[in-house]
This record gives structure tokens, C-alpha cells and sequence, in this order.
């Protein structure tokens, strides 16, 4: 499996337009056949941090996923929203393998 976290901030008056964008991603992104998870999570003392946990079968899914309709979408959307450049990281699964 291959894993990756990022967590954004967002501009606080953009808070929901951002959650719009992302949930819309998502929607699009969980029916891809080599998305295994794709989570969206809310800091619970600041609405404006998220944290995408995406999980793909293969490195290569991964690359599929950036070249999508929805996911150029949500990019060129995003940007503006963000208060700071979004960081990801990413990493491989020990357990379960």
C-alpha cells in the first residue's frame, strides 16, 4: 500500500468553501479502482486544518489519481483557499500489509 498524508490550512473566511471542494474530491476520488481509503478529517479545536489520508493500492494509483478531472479541479480551486502551501508525505504500510 502506499499512503499519503497532507495536511492543509486554510484561510479562515474559506473554511467552507474549501470543505465543499474537498468533499466533492473525495466523492470522485473514493470510486477510483485504486483508492483503497481517501478520509477527510477536521481539526476538532480549529476548523480551518485538515488532513487528507489517502491510501492506494500502488505508487502508480497514486499517479492516475493526480491526473483525474476532479483532482485538477480541486487543485486549481484549492490554491487560493489555502493560508499557507499544503505539505504531504508519504509513506508505505508495515501493518496490514
Amino acid at each position: 500500500m502506499h499512503t499519503l498524508i497532507v495536511t492543509v490550512h486554510v484561510k479562515p473566511d474559506r473554511v467552507e468553501d474549501f470543505r465543499a471542494a474537498i468533499l466533492a474530491n473525495a466523492r470522485e476520488s473514493v470510486r477510483e479502482p485504486g483508492i483503497v481509503r481517501f478520509d477527510v478529517l477536521v481539526q476538532k479545536d480549529d476548523p480551518a486544518r485538515f488532513v487528507l489520508y489517502e491510501v492506494y493500492r500502488t505508487p502508480a494509483d497514486h499517479a492516475k489519481h493526480r491526473e483525474t478531472a476532479h483532482y485538477a479541479r480541486f487543485k486549481a480551486d484549492a490554491e487560493s483557499m489555502m493560508a499557507e502551501p499544503r505539505v504531504g508525505v508519504t509513506y508505505d504500510t508495515v501493518f496490514p500489509g
